[in-house]
């Protein structure tokens, strides 16, 4: 595990989970980064060593070679609670107000409409683009329309021009998004993508341990075992686990596994979709029907889907190997285990399962 010390604004599940332990400032304002994302956080990492120093920007420090080799643009990937918006927002503070601009898609479009409006679009251009480091949260958020995105490639043009850096982030790889204008598509693909692979769950470990040392939780090791195969993968959904740890326990508290057992069971059934609502909306979401799901086909998507329902209710219920392999056909628990953790594995590496897992789950919890 490493951590990067790039500071964000504080989320209230973090600001509870971490009460005022002395772990407090290196839990909160770090992003922690497991095996599975170290690349990620050799990447990053070289950019907050730059950026530490206090006066570097293109030009005017001893380090600006190191400034030059930092790859622009550089696109952050993730699902919704995977980081990507705490490093980026990381990012700029630490780079400060003179040297980085931070912007959300949103209040990007709103701004451009109304300096369009005005007729000063190319005032607006120039404002971001003379700025060392543009940080883009949500980049995939913006408007698809050709007029907002020509403008937009004639600011990365004129960035790259001057030496400036530009980060975004987005749910998806640029390449993925549909109607953005080809130029501007390669002008991204010449940067760095960096997908934020969700934690592993050594990773969980590790960083449930770290929030049980800041909280005096004492936890023996099945315990321990029961809160990472129950944690998802998520960075914002550990924090989460670990705030209502909180609240329910407290500090100090010895925690055994029937006690653990009995708060995961009541936390999932609170907000838990039936099994059979999330064996329904799989198959309308893959458009595979009901029944193949159930069936004993093993074509290859309708066993994909089947594995997803799997993961889905081992995420968003409480409910057994058992129970889930009777929902789905009567198969036996060990097919269930091992259907869920090639969907583990598989979220990793493939950015478009974890998008469907995340657009499933918004679903499910409405």
């Amino acid at each position: 595990m490493s951590t990067l010390p790039v500071p964000s604004r504080q989320s209230d599940a973090q600001r509870s989970a971490l009460a005022d332990t002395a772990a407090q400032s290196t839990l909160s304002t770090n992003f922690v980064a497991g095996e599975e994302n170290r690349l990620l956080a050799a990447v990053l990492g070289a950019w907050c060593e730059v950026l530490a120093e206090g006066d570097s920007k293109p030009g005017s420090s001893s380090n600006s070679d190191v400034w030059l080799q930092l790859t622009s643009p550089l696109v952050l990937v993730g699902s919704t609670g995977s980081g990507k918006s705490h490093l980026a927002h990381g990012l700029a503070e630490l780079a400060g107000d003179k040297r980085a601009v931070y912007t959300t898609a949103n209040d990007l479009r709103r701004e451009f409409a109304g300096t369009f409006d005005d007729g000063a679009s190319r005032t607006w251009r120039e404002r971001l683009a003379s700025t060392p480091i543009v940080v883009i949260d949500d980049l995939d958020h913006l408007p698809s329309r050709s007029r907002f995105q020509q403008e937009l490639l004639h600011m990365a043009h004129e960035i790259t021009n001057r030496g400036h850096k530009l980060v975004v982030t987005s749910a998806q790889p640029i390449a993925h998004l549909p109607g953005w204008l080809p130029d501007l598509v390669n002008w991204f693909a010449a940067g760095l993508t960096l997908e934020i692979s969700p934690l592993s769950p050594e990773s969980r470990r590790e960083l449930i341990t770290q929030f049980a040392d800041a909280n005096g939780w004492r936890l023996k090791p099945d315990a321990m075992d029961m809160l990472v195969e129950h944690t998802p993968p998520e960075p914002r959904e550990v924090f989460r686990l670990a705030a209502d740890m909180l609240r329910q326990f407290g500090t100090g508290a010895r925690l055994e596994v029937d006690t653990l057992a009995h708060f995961i069971h009541q936390r999932k059934a609170a907000q838990a979709p039936e099994l059979r609502d999330i064996v329904r909306v799989v198959s309308r979401y893959y458009r595979i029907p009901l029944k193949s799901l159930t069936s004993a086909s093993r074509q290859a998507a309708v066993v994909s889907a089947r594995a997803t329902a799997v993961y889905l209710a081992r995420k968003l219920t409480s409910a057994s190997y058992d129970q889930i392999g009777k929902q789905l056909g009567g198969r036996d628990h060990s097919t269930i285990m091992y259907s869920h953790r090639q969907v583990e594995k598989r979220l990793r590496r493939e950015a478009a399962l974890r998008s469907a897992i995340e657009d499933l789950t918004r679903l499910l919890r409405k």
